[in-house]
């Protein structure tokens, strides 16, 4: 079931989730309040996210002007996720992601269940999104060597992220998630891409066989 943005008693977040953006300007310029949240927690940056547009543009014209009247990609709704979550939840695009990410959007964050953007964009499959993201982490110097999806012997699916501690050289494939890194971080998850593993790009210089780029995207 999709999820939709509750937009009863606010009129911006109305505008905004149907894809008024002249309205939008209008009730910005006569006083609403930006960062407001509904119900749900979902703000207007939140609600340009999880909307359903018939033209891709509109998002991304919207998502735009919203960022520059100051809106906070970092606030999060009731469940803990984030415009930059709900924007990798829905495909809104790299474009979409980038914007949010140009404007303060933190990709470590996490909501309440424990999943960051970066695991969104894997159970989506998202694989230009991926990219994007894999990249702001690394800029902020929050590299992610491996992400994997696992089933436990009762069928229990987890998606797990191993920072800063690569497996060595030519084992990747021969090693357990459980034994690759002891600074393991397990994030849960509803829907996990089985054997699903990601690699974050490598830098200039590094040997093969270490984890290195998104040709390694898919296991």
């Amino acid at each position: 079931m999709l999820r939709q943005c509750c937009t009863e008693g606010n009129a911006l977040l109305k505008a905004v989730f149907q894809g008024k953006l002249r309205l939008t300007r209008l009730l910005l310029e006569g006083g609403a309040y930006i960062n407001e949240g509904n119900e749900r927690g979902e703000t207007p940056i939140c609600a340009a996210c999880l909307a359903e547009y018939d033209d891709p543009q509109t998002r991304q014209k919207i998502v735009r002007y919203l960022l520059e009247k100051g809106a906070d990609p970092n606030i999060p709704d009731k469940t803990g996720r984030t415009a930059l979550m709900h924007a990798c939840d829905k495909q809104a695009g790299k474009e979409v992601v980038s914007l949010l990410l140009e404007n303060g959007a933190d990709p470590s964050l996490k909501d309440y269940s424990g999943a960051s953007a970066l695991v969104h964009a894997i159970n989506r499959e998202d694989r230009d999104t991926l990219q994007v993201l894999l990249d702001a982490c690394k800029a902020k110097g929050k590299e992610v060597i491996i992400i994997t999806t696992d089933t436990s012997p009762l069928g229990t699916k987890k998606t797990k992220q191993y920072l800063n501690s690569p497996p060595s050289p030519g084992i990747i494939d021969k090693l357990s998630p459980a034994c690759m890194s002891p600074s393991e971080v397990e994030i849960s998850t509803s829907s996990p891409v089985p054997n699903y593993r990601v690699f974050s790009v490598s830098p200039p210089g590094r040997r093969q066989g270490q984890p290195g780029n998104l040709s390694q995207l898919f296991v």
